[in-house]
């Protein structure tokens, strides 16, 4: 996700490390997508409709390149069809569509809206033939035991085109089961950088609205790199659990301030000033989970509630890429650290990441 410029010695000390950590989702796959899908050349905005009839079209593998099943040489725009059933809809967990890699640009729809893009089709072109397709499905747009129809728009540059290789499916997040509160969703969103709006009572009725968890690039914001903020409101449940609780915001590139209606519950910033083995750890700070502790007495247990999370990206993906995104309770947050240390005798690190991502962090600086 982000190419840093460190020596190879450096670069592999911390392959070594976040090799199991950089994806520590845990994902189960409840619709298999790879095989046969419809596939037509050309460009239609019609093609992305559920109605739309594509009996005509031909049947292409899912995933190979175009080029290896009679396209050989196409380069251009193409789309892909694939109807499906799911049983039974999970509740309260994330779920996403995957479709691996696909070169070069694509937008997603499901049953004829979208729910991603990557890259940047002509004119203005831009590849992302590298990067890993990986969309929420709005539970709302998902039909339950009723054909569901995704649609894919491909433009490919040159060499190999369409949805390449990778996993190909619908999958659920299982960390979402130890969230007492599930907060993934539409959260407002608004680029730039103004202090106020970690405020509760601030305004934010005209930001736009964006998945969470998922990069920013796949929501229209391709070339965006700097200071970006989410805020949520929200309101809990009448019996919720009153017990020690942390606020688990996932997976966030690059760093983070955080805010629970308005009071600053934790950030990564100081992990810029540990090291090991004299390699610093700044630069990787996109790899941690966060979860941070909230104070006794800081949720309003009856009223409305405001999660602001000031974001700064260096470069590449930006954002709350990855979940789980809730509330936990401590014992659900000790499952979860457990359920993804890496023990791999690199405990220093491990044990000052979890001390400070599952511990009593409030440090503020505003």
């Amino acid at each position: 996700m982000k190419t840093k410029h460190y020596k190879f010695f450096t670069f592999f000390v911390f392959f070594v490390i976040f090799g199991a950590s950089a994806h520590s989702e845990d994902l189960r796959k409840i619709v298999s997508l790879s095989g046969n899908w419809k596939f037509s050349i050309g460009d239609d905005s019609k093609w992305s409709s559920p109605s739309y009839d594509d009996s005509g079209w031909d049947q292409i593998t899912v995933p190979e390149p175009w080029e290896s099943q009679g396209y050989n040489d196409y380069n251009g725009y193409a789309w892909y069809r694939k109807s499906f059933r799911v049983r039974e809809i999970p509740s309260n967990t994330t779920i996403y569509l995957l479709l691996g890699k696909i070169d070069d640009v694509d937008i997603v729809y499901l049953n004829g809206m979208e729910i991603g893009r990557s890259g940047k089709f002509p004119p203005d072109f831009k590849t992302a033939y590298d990067r890993d397709r990986r969309y929420i499905v709005p539970a709302d747009l998902l039909k339950g035991n009723e054909e569901n129809v995704i649609s894919v728009r491909v433009y490919d540059s040159y060499l190999s085109g369409g949805i390449t290789d990778g996993p190909t499916g619908i999958y659920v997040d299982e960390d979402n089961e130890l969230l007492d509160l599930n907060l993934s969703g539409k959260w407002k969103f608004q680029t730039g950088n103004d202090k106020t709006w970690k405020s509760a009572e601030f305004n934010d009725e005209d930001w736009k609205t964006i998945n969470v968890p998922s990069a920013w690039e796949n929501q229209g914001y391709e070339d965006y790199d700097g200071y970006a903020w989410y805020r949520l409101k929200f309101s809990l449940p009448h019996d919720f659990n009153k017990g020690e609780l942390y606020l688990s915001v996932g997976k966030i590139d690059d760093i983070d301030d955080v805010y629970l209606n308005g009071e600053h519950i934790g950030n990564v910033y100081d992990l810029r000033k540990k090291s090991w083995m004299g390699v610093q750890y700044t630069g990787w700070e996109w790899t941690m989970p966060r979860a941070y502790k909230i104070r006794e007495g800081l949720l309003n247990r009856t009223g409305s509630n405001t999660i602001a999370v000031r974001v700064y990206d260096e470069q590449g993906l930006g954002g709350i890429y990855e979940g789980p995104i809730g509330i936990m309770s401590a014992e659900n947050a000790r499952k979860y650290k457990n359920k993804h240390h890496n023990n791999n005798g690199y405990n220093s690190f491990w044990e000052y990441m979890y001390d400070k991502f599952f511990g009593n962090n409030n440090s503020n600086n505003d």
